[in-house]
Formats: C-alpha cells, structure tokens, sequence
C-alpha cells in the first residue's frame, strides 16, 4: 500500500514535466495544433511551373548559388532566389482563392525598380489573410494580374475569383506568381504549401530568417508541377515532315525516382502523312545519344503517340522507353526524332540543340527564363 501510494505521487510529479517536453511530430510544441490539408488550387486546369521556390535560400536577386532547390530536393534551372511559384499562363485566366479569408490588398504595388525589364514598374496584385483552423495565420499572394475583382476588407471564399492573370509590373511574360507566407511573430517569411520532403532538413527551416512548410493542400488539389516544351508540327513554311516531335514533357516531380513524368510526343502531320506512317527504324534520341528504337506500328495521319521515358505496358497511344533514370536533363536538352535515312527532326529547350541538320526544326527557348520580381504590400 506504501509502494502504490509513493508511486501514485511519483507519476504526478512526472507526468507535468513530460508535457513540457512532448512534441507532435513536425508541428512544434504540443500546445499548437497540427497543421492539415486545406489549400484549393489557385486556378482551373493545368499550367507548366517556369519558376519553383527556391529553398536555398528565397533571397531574389540576392541569392547567387546558381539553382532553385526544390521541395524534393533537387537543384533546378530558374530565377536564384526565388519565391513562390510561376505559372505560365494565357492572359485573363481567372485566378481563385486557394482558403477563405480577408482581402488585405487589392490593386498596383509600390512602383519599384525591375533589374529583369531595366525599368520602373507596378504591377497588380492581391494578397489574402487566412486564418487556418489550427489558429496559425498565413498570407497568399497573386501578382502580375491584368484585372482585380476584389478590394481591400472584402472577405472571400475558397474557389472565388480574385482577378485575372496578366504581365503587369516586374514580369517578362504572362502568368502567375503564387506566394506564401506564414506568420513568425511580426515577420512574414516565405512558406512553401508543398512543404520538404527530402533528405534532411530543410534548409530554408533552419536559417535565421525562415520557417518550416508543410504540404497544405487538399487531395487532389494541388497544382502539378511539371515543365515541357510544345510547338505545332512543322511550323515552318519549309518544314515538310510527316512525323514530327510535338511536346517534350522534361520536368516533373522527383524524376530520379518517376521517369514517367517526362514523355515526348510524336504527331503524324495530316498535311504530310496522308496514310499511316510505320514507326520502324525510327529512333528517339536526346543530347547524350541515348537512343530508343520504335516498334514496328503505324501512326494515323494527325494521331499522336507519346514515350514515356519509364516502365509500363504500351497501348495504342503511349510507347515506353523502360528507363529508370529520367532521360531529359532539366537544364537544356535535345529531343531528335530520327528518321530510317538517319535525318532527324529536332525539339530543344534551354539551348539543349547546337544546331538543326538536315530535316529538322529547333526551338530555342529564350536565353534567360522566365523572371518576374515584387514590391508586396504585406499587412
């Protein structure tokens, strides 16, 4: 009786002192509630991502490693420093409200200079105040809009349309910047909604200036991230090509581990197959000349069929490589189509083609890419 008496009081002694200790995994002290999935996509459909955010370190123009660190951990070509997310777009998609909450600013920022464009410049933009369920309060930004339809202290829900996306203000083409950012006391720094998932920590969790992310959003809501480059066949007077490379998908989520995020199409021009073109002999090469042969199957005049740099079962309309590392580089390379008589059609990005011989056409993406910079009216 003695024994259960010293331990009763031993427990209550303990018990307080492991609650100052005990952590939920990935959210910080135990009395702050996890943060769930809740983000709705800033837009319908599906747009390429020019730009990621860059995790070491979301210093734009003031970062100089060279790379954007994605959240799986891979360095990628694009604007040093960047923060957020570029989508590409066509102008006037309508852009919506990832979570409720209040309008804190609505209209043109702060003129400021733009090293990208030389010049000073202002561009339209929305940012939103959300206060998640677990009490933590985030800011979601769109920038370069070419139309706002809300104001400042309008309340909004998920889905509403904020405005529509444009090139206004520090912007070398049309699309949109998605930013967050989430509170640390009175500063707001940079917070990425696909969170880290990579090999050790996140380096943008541990500097002075930073936060942790986490993945916030809904299932099957957030916007894939992938890069490609697409051109019609043929697009040149002079072209006369009955196969052609349509769209070369590069880049996508972890391609080390998922080579069938990337594929290149390959379309039968009906102006210039105007039967079934057959496949055999044909090669698909890129910059290294690693080479996939084609079966022996025929292409309707204006069918596509797209190979798959990965594993899988072929059907009619998709072809695999059976690689288990990617076969495009994310930093420029060369798609040839090569023709049985060894001329190639070519497709490049990021200067990946030194040159088009024989049959071919090139694409050369622009010299610098996509680049944009903000002057942001945080609250």
């Amino acid at each position: 009786m003695l024994f259960a008496n010293r331990w009763r009081l031993l427990v209550g002694f303990l018990l307080p002192l492991l609650g100052l200790f005990a952590c939920s995994p990935g959210s910080g002290p135990a009395h702050e509630a996890p943060l769930h999935p809740a983000l709705a996509s800033p837009f319908q459909g599906e747009f390429q991502v020019s730009n990621v955010n860059d995790h070491e370190y979301p210093f734009q123009f003031k970062d100089s490693n060279g790379y954007l660190l994605s959240w799986w951990g891979e360095r990628l070509p694009g604007v040093d420093g960047h923060q957020g997310y570029d989508f590409p777009m066509p102008e006037g998609t309508p852009l919506l409200a990832v979570y409720d909450g209040e309008v804190t600013f609505a209209g043109w920022e702060n003129p400021f200079y733009c090293p990208p464009l030389g010049t000073t410049v202002s561009g339209l933009v929305v940012v939103l105040r959300h206060h998640l369920p677990n009490g933590e309060v985030f800011l979601s930004i769109y920038a370069h809009l070419s139309e706002v339809r809300v104001k400042a202290g309008d309340q909004v829900r998920t889905g509403q349309v904020l405005g529509l996306s444009g090139n206004t203000g520090c912007s070398t083409g049309p699309h949109l910047h998605f930013e967050m950012r989430r509170r640390k006391g009175t500063e707001w720094p940079v917070f990425d909604p696909y969170g880290w998932s990579s090999e050790g920590e996140d380096p943008w969790s541990k500097h002075p200036s930073g936060v942790s992310s986490v993945w916030l959003w809904m299932e099957g809501k957030a916007p894939p991230l992938f890069s490609e480059v697409s051109l019609p066949p043929n697009p040149k007077p002079t072209d006369r090509a009955p196969l052609a490379i349509t769209r070369v998908r590069y880049m996508g989520v972890s391609d080390a581990t998922n080579p069938n995020n990337e594929f290149v199409e390959i379309t039968a021009d009906p102006r210039f197959a105007s039967t079934p073109v057959s496949l055999k002999g044909f090669l698909l090469k890129n910059k290294l000349g690693e080479a996939f042969a084609f079966p022996d199957i025929a292409l309707e005049p204006g069918a596509s069929i797209r190979v798959y740099s990965g594993q899988g079962s072929p059907t009619g309309e998709t072809l695999f490589w059976g690689r288990t590392q990617p076969a495009w580089d994310n930093w420029g390379d060369c798609a040839q189509l090569v023709y049985p008589s060894g001329a190639p059609y070519l497709l490049g990005y990021r200067s990946g083609c030194a040159s088009v011989q024989g049959l071919g056409v090139l694409l050369k993406e622009e010299a610098g890419v996509l680049q944009d910079a903000h002057n942001l009216p945080l609250p």
